[in-house]
């Protein structure tokens, strides 16, 4: 709690005025500074996520979901092993970067719009602007691995990465399993940034918004798998 230091009333953590005087008891954040941001989230996640559910605007979310989207895409290519259908890789690559971006936002607001739901299960004062923030902000390093990891998987691997014959394990088992380590400790990233971020916004503990996470993640990977199956590509 904030005690305000004009009238001494009690305050909640994330009020910026005080409930009784109205004097303000903590800086306004009208908007989020990108690479401040990603930095503090890196730094500190816990003080960055406060800061992210006062702030007045989200910025960047649906940035980030741009992301989560060409990930999602290249994802599902990989377990569909959808390679096979492709000749080269300059296809393949147009192929996902295009579904990604399309599915881009509707995926994202899927997923807020899971999250939310089940949140207010367990609170009803949840906001969906907290949580499409917290959300949002999370997919940080699902940005890192598109940015960074991705195109070196492309460079190194190449069609091999979403094919059978042979697999990219089969052809460079070292190389493969070191890329797709760093796609799982970066997506594992995400999850506990999450986790940290719904707990801080309502008050959950670690276990309990641990478990909405991998509910909500594994709920929305489901039914994008069954959605791109459904495809036959």
């Amino acid at each position: 709690m904030i005690l305000c230091p004009v009238c001494k009333q009690s305050n909640d953590n994330f009020s910026i005025k005080c409930v009784s005087c109205g004097s303000f008891i903590q800086e306004r954040v009208p908007n989020l500074d990108l690479f401040a941001m990603i930095w503090q989230i890196i730094e500190s996640p816990s003080a960055a996520f406060k800061k992210i559910i006062i702030a007045e605007h989200k910025n960047f979310v649906l940035f980030f979901s741009l992301f989560l989207g060409i990930s999602a895409a290249f994802t599902l290519i990989g377990i569909k092993r959808s390679g096979n259908s492709f000749d080269n890789l300059f296809p393949l690559l147009l192929f996902g970067t295009a579904v990604g971006i399309v599915i881009s936002i509707p995926l994202f607001y899927c997923l807020a719009g899971m999250f939310h739901a089940a949140v207010k299960l367990l609170r009803h004062e949840a906001e969906f602007k907290v949580t499409y923030g917290v959300i949002g902000w999370s997919l940080v390093p699902i940005m890192l691995s598109v940015v960074f990891v991705l195109p070196f998987e492309l460079s190194t691997l190449g069609l091999l990465l979403f094919s059978t014959n042979p697999s990219a394990y089969e052809a460079k088992p070292i190389v493969s399993i070191v890329l797709v380590g760093l796609d799982g400790l970066l997506a594992g990233w995400s999850i506990i940034l999450a986790t940290v971020g719904i707990s801080i916004a309502y008050r959950f503990r670690i276990i309990i918004s641990l478990i909405i996470v991998l509910l909500v993640i594994g709920a929305t990977s489901f039914l994008s798998y069954s959605i791109y199956s459904s495809f036959n590509i």
